[in-house]
């Protein structure tokens, strides 16, 4: 029997132990969503797949898809990812958990995910980090159906390729953001 490849971008969220040797790692993917993937044999030392799977960075992927979880069978960091890049995927990683259940298209989601990446990447000094967060955030409860649109959000889900200048004119409205994404997370009960 024949299984279909499929080569996919990802960003690794987190992963669980899986047996003696294997992990099951979650991967926000823009074609298929929030996918379980089974890495075989990563925990040995000989393992050459180990350092590709790090949690938070982006990755290639060479999946073949199993009865209950996508099964790895090559992967590839894209890039090094610098302290900024790492904080920001722990923190919206947690978020993104809590919000996206099973596996469902998001090339939206992965799309604003992977433009902030890049922002992290050439990081102006004069730009705070948590601007962008919460523009993200903004954008990922929106298109997700958690926030109904808001003269304080509207400006925020306009912009398509977002840059610096669009995140850093939110930042003398940061308290009403915020306070418009704790009430959207509370109201939705999760």
């Amino acid at each position: 029997m024949a299984y279909r490849h499929y080569h996919v971008v990802g960003l690794v969220l987190g992963h669980l132990a899986h047996g003696e040797s294997n992990r099951l790692y979650q991967v926000l993917t823009p074609d298929f969503g929030l996918i379980r993937v089974l890495a075989q044999g990563v925990r040995l030392e000989k393992s050459k797949l180990r350092y590709n799977l790090q949690t938070y960075h982006l990755v290639d992927l060479d999946l073949v898809r199993g009865r209950e979880y996508w099964r790895l069978t090559g992967a590839a960091k894209i890039g090094l990812a610098n302290s900024l890049q790492v904080a920001f995927g722990r923190k919206l990683g947690s978020v993104l958990l809590r919000l996206i259940h099973g596996e469902e298209a998001s090339a939206v989601i992965f799309t604003d995910l992977k433009r902030a990446w890049d922002l992290l990447a050439e990081k102006p000094a004069e730009i705070d980090p948590e601007d962008l967060e919460i523009f993200i955030l903004i954008r990922l409860l929106a298109n997700l159906g958690y926030l109904a649109s808001s003269e304080v959000s509207v400006l925020i889900l306009a912009s398509q390729d977002f840059t610096w200048s669009d995140v850093s004119a939110i930042s003398s409205k940061r308290s009403a953001l915020i306070r418009v994404i704790n009430a959207s997370l509370l109201s939705s009960g999760l």
